[in-house]
């Protein structure tokens, strides 16, 4: 119980500062309504240290292949095993919690670069 409650303020301390000005990492902008943002973990379940993606990332740095757990905030995502969006795309992934990238079909530790495909709050035409 106790770690689903570290999750959840975990979460919640992620979602409060939305309305206050943000920096952004990667190349995608602020859309209108909610910011696209994933909290990534290096361990499965949440555990570890994390990472916030606003926007796509042709290259993850030190975090490349260090992504086990996933929490999307917003957004619809694309993720690849290799730098600037190459590669094997593992899949895409919408607004959830993922304690093990590998149930989802992603692999564990291999994810390189990110890449957003539906920004949030955009509805279908």
């Amino acid at each position: 119980m106790s770690k689903f409650l570290y999750i959840v303020a975990a979460l919640l301390l992620a979602v409060a500062p939305v309305g206050a000005p943000l920096a952004t990492a990667g190349e995608a902008g602020r859309a209108s309504g909610d910011v696209p943002q994933i909290v990534a973990f290096d361990n499965e379940d949440f555990l570890g240290d994390h990472m916030h993606i606003f926007g796509d990332m042709r290259d993850l740095g030190k975090w490349g292949n260090s992504i086990s757990s996933l929490v999307i905030l917003s957004g619809t995502w694309e993720f690849f095993d290799d730098e600037n969006f190459k590669g094997t795309a593992m899949g895409t992934l919408g607004p959830g919690m993922y304690a093990n990238v590998a149930d989802k079909g992603l692999k564990n530790n291999s994810i390189s670069s990110v890449r957003l495909t539906k920004p949030a709050g955009v509805s279908p035409r």
